[in-house]
């Protein structure tokens, strides 16, 4: 597993990615990950100075980020063989030029950023208490909910969407302002003084969340490493034929919606030339990436990644139960959202849908 180099944000011009667009276009865009080939750990940047202040407003559409290079190879390649080296640097957040205040109605804080209002962060307002006993989940729960309600022998692994990002959807497209404070409020809400490590992907803005929800945990130093597994495209089969998929429809979400709910409008057509299946794919990421890699590091971790990957792997993990179906109701799924994985003493696991902000879903 190769360190972490903190590099200048010029190396993004040699690095950058084509992107499909996003909403604010009026252009269907094709939703993270599963479009170029994987960048190496060193193409991402660290260094607060190499961080934009703006805090443009992104719309929620996904981007394009490179996929995980495993999806093309055997599954035994994802098998870990040696000790995860990580890198563990101060945590150092770049100033935003954003203040908050409370907001006048219900539980939350309005954010302003160089004298800009770029949006609330709202409290889950859902009061009815979380069952660590359920047998299954079938809504979002708040991350603080689980958290408190985790045992010492528990084991867990938070794997979550990045946070709000600037409109740039290349390899470049960094936090902004509302990002960076959204996920301080995420560290907040599981803040304690136990180790955490933090796995993100190679695109800068899952390391930058990594470090705002350290930073709102308390910590000045957070552990971390980077994992092409995560950078998006670990449910992609054949990038061409998603394509060529994307080009039938309005929208490339609905593409991604039906395949992971294996409903189609025409029961000849199916799009398993281009993705892998759902069940047998999100059992392998569970089993050779977070039980074979992720848990064994740290009693509790901290895993972000892009909306390709934890949307079909929050289906996946509800078994389809979850109600997430973009192509019925536009929904997908929202900023530091994910699953909760919570591995027992006696061996038991189970897959939690998890929200770190007031709602699992959006609009898209």
């Amino acid at each position: 597993m190769k360190k972490i180099a903190l590099l200048p944000i010029s190396l993004f011009a040699a690095l950058s990615i084509t992107a499909c667009g996003d909403s604010e276009s009026g252009n269907p865009v094709t939703p993270e990950g599963g479009s170029q080939p994987a960048l190496s750990s060193e193409a991402l940047p660290g260094s607060s100075d190499a961080l934009p202040t703006s805090s443009a407003t992104v719309p929620g559409s996904s981007e394009t980020v490179p996929p995980a290079s495993s999806a093309a190879v055997p599954a035994s390649s994802a098998t870990v063989e040696a000790p995860v080296e990580f890198t563990t640097d101060a945590v150092a957040l770049p100033d935003m030029g954003c203040t908050s205040e409370p907001l006048s109605f219900g539980s939350g804080v309005k954010l302003t950023c160089n004298g800009e209002y770029v949006g609330n962060i709202l409290e889950d307002s859902d009061t009815s208490p979380f069952d660590p006993n359920a047998a299954a989940y079938t809504s979002f729960v708040g991350i603080k909910k689980i958290f408190a309600a985790l045992q010492p022998t528990d084991k867990a692994v938070f794997i979550l969407r990045h946070a709000h990002r600037t409109s740039s959807t290349d390899v470049d497209g960094v936090l902004t302002g509302l990002g960076y404070e959204q996920a301080i409020t995420v560290g907040k809400q599981i803040a304690g003084t136990e180790e955490i490590k933090y796995w993100h992907s190679e695109i800068p803005r899952t390391m930058q969340t990594s470090m705002a929800i350290a930073q709102g945990r308390g910590q000045t130093e957070f552990s971390h490493v980077a994992l092409k597994e995560l950078n998006g495209g670990w449910f992609e089969k054949d990038h061409a034929k998603v394509e060529e998929y994307n080009a039938t429809v309005s929208s490339s979400y609905d593409v991604v919606s039906r395949w992971a709910y294996n409903e189609y409008p025409d029961p000849t057509v199916n799009y398993n030339e281009g993705f892998y299946d759902l069940m047998e794919r999100g059992t392998q990421f569970m089993s050779e990436i977070i039980l074979a890699k992720v848990v064994p590091q740290s009693r509790i971790s901290v895993v972000i990644s892009h909306d390709q990957m934890l949307y079909p792997l929050t289906i996946f993990a509800t078994n389809r139960l979850l109600e997430m179906k973009h192509h019925e109701d536009k929904s997908w799924l929202n900023f530091l959202a994910g699953v909760a994985v919570i591995v027992h003493a006696d061996g038991s696991i189970k897959y939690v849908p998890v929200m770190g902000l007031d709602e699992g879903t959006m609009s898209s």
